[in-house]
């Protein structure tokens, strides 16, 4: 499903270069599970940044089911993350003025499904596999911290498109 061959980031800071990777190749299958550790600093982040099209490599190549997504610009990155990859932040990123619901859906609207019936019932989906169905018309401020978490999963969840 994820393949990168030969992938580097290289950063430069105050004029020195600083290798976050260096020639990582890895592949992925579907429903492969994987843990990235290691300490602070090694590339854990930049990896999964990568990966995810949220940056570039500065060299090697990354395929997305044998496509070659190395390159694409932003708008076309930004659609494949939409349709195919979830992203769960340690920090959320839940919109503050949307209701738990909304902030699942919010990916819908931007997928161009305009029907907020259609698109509160995915949510609601959602949220009742993650146990907050009860929760759904709750602010982030309302949620605890682990039931923020749940709502972030649930909006990551490319399954809801």
């Amino acid at each position: 499903m994820i393949r990168l061959e030969d992938v580097w980031k290289v950063y430069e800071k105050k004029g020195v270069e600083v290798n976050a990777l260096q020639g990582v190749s890895l592949e992925l299958a579907e429903h492969e599970y994987v843990s990235v550790t290691g300490a602070s600093g090694s590339g854990k982040t930049t990896l999964l940044n990568i990966m995810g099209t949220i940056d570039a490599p500065t060299r090697g190549t990354v395929y997305f089911e044998d496509r070659n997504i190395t390159d694409l610009n932003d708008t076309s990155a930004s659609r494949l993350r939409r349709k195919a990859i979830g992203f769960v932040f340690q920090t959320y990123n839940l919109l503050p003025d949307l209701t738990a619901w909304e902030n699942v859906a919010l990916p819908l609207y931007y997928d161009g499904l305009r029907d907020k019936n259609e698109r509160k019932k995915r949510a609601m989906k959602l949220l009742e596999r993650v146990n907050l169905r009860e929760r759904a018309t709750h602010l982030p401020l309302e949620l605890s911290g682990g039931e923020e978490q749940r709502v972030a999963i649930a909006r990551a969840y490319p399954g809801c498109r």
